[in-house]
């Protein structure tokens, strides 16, 4: 058994081989002696085209903070609500969850920044919201 790297429209698999027959006086071409490694080819432009740019990597945006308006909580994402867990005149403490968001099938617990009472809250199950929009406020 020989072991063998073999590399297939870019992606190098590892395999074994029974040997039936080995000639190991066999000359092998130039290209079989070099190490068999990927290189994509060249882009060569066509006349009167703009030279190719290279693309850069973009920073990743920061992930939207839950923010606290004067005393409205807002929403860090546009999504749907699934879930509202507090009532008007209920108490809450900071990191309670207090509303629960859903974008692209991933859930967003919403937490309240700080312990206080709410006044009111502004969405309800099934509503679609944006960033900015105030989900609950406080007293």
């Amino acid at each position: 058994m020989k072991k063998l790297r073999i590399n297939i429209d870019g992606k190098l698999y590892d395999v074994e081989v029974e040997v039936l027959e080995d000639n190991d006086n066999q000359i092998l071409p130039d290209y079989y002696q070099q190490h068999n490694t990927f290189t994509p080819p060249a882009v060569v432009p066509n006349p009167g085209s703009p030279a190719p740019t290279v693309p850069t990597a973009k920073k990743a945006k920061p992930k939207a903070k839950v923010e606290v308006d004067g005393n409205a909580l807002t929403s860090p994402i546009n999504g749907v609500v699934l879930e509202v867990l507090v009532k008007e005149g209920q108490a809450v403490k900071a990191g309670e969850v207090v509303a629960v968001l859903e974008a692209m099938k991933m859930k967003t617990n919403v937490e309240s920044p700080k312990d206080g009472e709410i006044a009111s809250v502004g969405v309800n199950m099934g509503d679609r919201v944006e960033i900015g929009d105030a989900i609950v406020t406080f007293k």
